[in-house]
């Protein structure tokens, strides 16, 4: 198209140019003018043709380039479509997450619960099989003990049962050493007892007149006697009737080596008549003097060994009765001879 519009251009320049060399000298040098234009116009011509060609590849490239546009665009647009069909499918999809989370969730809590369960279920496995295990041991532990205690107790039994034997034989033998103590016993309050009716034979006069006692307590007795028999009123003199009386009971205590005598004497709590020469204080140094005057005449006239004699006064401390009537004073007023194993 731009070559035609060139030569359309150009075409009358060249006719005047022909026609201006016949016009004398210089239309040779205007023909080398016109040769030289004509090639500058050839190389015009064919620049233009480039630059024609070039313009048409312009254009088939900006045809192209739209066609690209447009083809973008639409891509764009299918791009754009689908953008927004996929946000509303992410959305769909997340509100479906969002759904399905609180559900999930809850699976989560039950699934987590049913671990924690198992996981605590395995703990009381564990444990039940620790203490089973502990409860093995201390069986297999009390058995072992039970078997060490029966073997044990085995030869407890052997050494009972002779134990048994020799507690039979020792029974039959106790037996008899508890019957010959318990006869020896007998036979010594027998003999106790006969020794006391000696000595109460020899007081057998001041019994029956209720002025004197005898008393059997296992293997010692005693017999207590009225001073008013023996010594005179106030006094640790002994009287011709006392002395009788203490030379029978000399005899029948002398029979008795074996025997230890003790003396006391005791008296009432009357008031104490002191005698004008002096005397005794009160009722504790007669009974006294009293209990140590018979000791010494049992020895001087009787013979009894001093050794075997002792002596103590009570004084008015010892009633055996009450002292509110002239019988109860009396008996309170007396001399007990003790009589029991040396």
């Amino acid at each position: 198209m731009f070559y035609h519009l060139g030569m359309k251009r150009f075409l009358p320049f060249l006719v005047m140019l022909a026609v201006s060399a016949c016009a004398g000298a210089k239309l040779d040098k205007q023909q080398k003018e016109i040769e030289d234009l004509q090639t500058k116009a050839g190389s015009m011509y064919t620049e233009l043709r480039g630059k024609a060609d070039e313009i048409a590849a312009l254009q088939a490239a900006k045809t192209e380039l739209e066609t690209r546009i447009v083809e973008l665009e639409g891509r764009a647009a299918a791009a754009e479509s689908r953008a927004a069909n996929l946000a509303s499918s992410n959305k769909s999809l997340s509100d479906a997450i969002g759904a399905s989370k609180d559900d999930l969730g809850d699976k989560l809590n039950a699934v987590v619960y049913e671990k924690d369960e198992l996981a605590r279920k395995l703990s009381d496995t564990l444990k039940e099989k620790l203490s089973l295990d502990r409860l093995k041991a201390v069986l297999q532990s009390a058995r072992e003990k039970a078997g060490r205690e029966l073997a044990k107790l085995k030869d407890e039994r052997e050494g009972l049962l002779l134990k048994l034997v020799g507690a039979e034989t020792n029974l039959k033998k106790s037996d008899a050493e508890t019957r010959a103590a318990a006869e020896a016993r007998a036979a010594a309050l027998l003999k106790t007892r006969e020794e006391m009716g000696s000595v109460a034979d020899a007081v057998l006069k001041e019994m029956q007149a209720g002025k004197a006692q005898a008393e059997q307590n296992g293997d010692a007795f005693f017999v207590a006697i009225e001073a008013g028999a023996l010594f005179e009123e106030g006094s640790d003199k002994i009287t011709d009737e006392g002395a009788v009386l203490l030379g029978r009971l000399g005899a029948a205590l002398k029979a008795m080596p074996a025997k230890a005598i003790r003396l006391e004497a005791h008296s009432d709590n009357a008031p104490f008549k002191k005698d004008l020469l002096g005397g005794y204080r009160g009722h504790w140094e007669l009974t006294a003097a009293r209990a140590t005057a018979v000791a010494r005449w049992l020895h001087e006239h009787a013979g009894l060994d001093p050794a075997r004699l002792s002596s103590s006064g009570f004084g008015e401390f010892r009633p055996a009765k009450p002292n509110d009537t002239p019988e109860g004073r009396a008996a309170n007023r007396r001399l007990v001879i003790f009589v029991s194993p040396a």
